[in-house]
């Protein structure tokens, strides 16, 4: 509806006294900004609606912040969340992704000066391990290179040798959420053999898994892959830890 109303103004005649341009100065968004520091951009990645109530009920349980924090509803799915400090905002961030319902909650910066519709709220960090990587591969610029691969890398966990022995390599990675999710990459390692390594995703919510993406359920999927193409996606993106 806000779409149309906008499209209707955009071919509104104004009058005179309507065509006239307001300027506002710094004192005006003051207050604002000052108290958009400690707030963040929050959508629930369902097609389902949200009980505004139950959600401040079950985040305000599952943040356990230390001072308060304050939801409100800017758009149909778009909310604001205001904490009481920077340590509790700091926290809710450093601890994504969370979910509700078991759906993806997606939280990102407050951008004041956006309306809420032009905030492009697609990305959530997410740590991924990544396995089948020979042993003198498992360094923190080979977690770089394959993790650049898939979004913007946040850090690669390695101990100060840069190098990890375990069982697999850690890297934490900001993902679009409306692509689907990757597998696995087949990687070639000095001019050698290539591999192939596969990955598994850490705290994942609900998925489809027809197609891979986090943004509607298997009984919502319209893609119309083959059969044995659905098997594999399938099969794939179910080994998330």
């Amino acid at each position: 509806m806000a779409e149309e109303l906008e499209e209707l103004w955009k071919k509104f005649k104004f009058t005179k006294e309507e065509d006239i341009s307001l300027d506002l100065d710094s004192s005006s968004t003051k207050a604002a900004r000052d108290v958009g520091r400690y707030c963040v951009i929050m959508k629930i990645l369902t097609q389902r609606s949200i009980n505004l109530d139950a959600l401040r009920k079950n985040l305000r349980m599952l943040w356990k912040h230390n001072k308060g924090v304050q939801i409100s509803e800017l758009e149909e799915d778009v909310f604001l969340v205001e904490f009481g400090d920077e340590k509790d905002k700091k926290k809710v961030l450093d601890m994504c992704p969370w979910s509700y319902e078991k759906q993806l909650v997606i939280i990102q910066e407050f951008e004041g000066e956006l309306t809420p519709k032009e905030i492009d709220l697609k990305w959530a960090p997410f740590w991924i391990q990544i396995y089948n990587l020979p042993l003198k591969s498992r360094t923190k610029e080979t977690g770089w290179v394959i993790g650049s691969s898939l979004g913007s890398v946040l850090d690669v966990d390695v101990p100060d040798s840069g190098v990890q022995w375990g069982k697999c390599l850690r890297v934490r990675v900001r993902i679009d959420v409306t692509r689907r999710l990757v597998c696995g990459r087949r990687i070639t390692i000095e001019g050698g053999e290539s591999k192939w390594v596969y990955f598994k995703y850490e705290r994942l919510p609900n998925f489809c898994y027809r197609c891979g993406v986090l943004n509607h359920a298997l009984k919502d999927c319209t893609d119309n892959q083959d059969q044995s193409e659905r098997k594999k996606i399938t099969s794939c993106n179910m080994v998330h830890g």
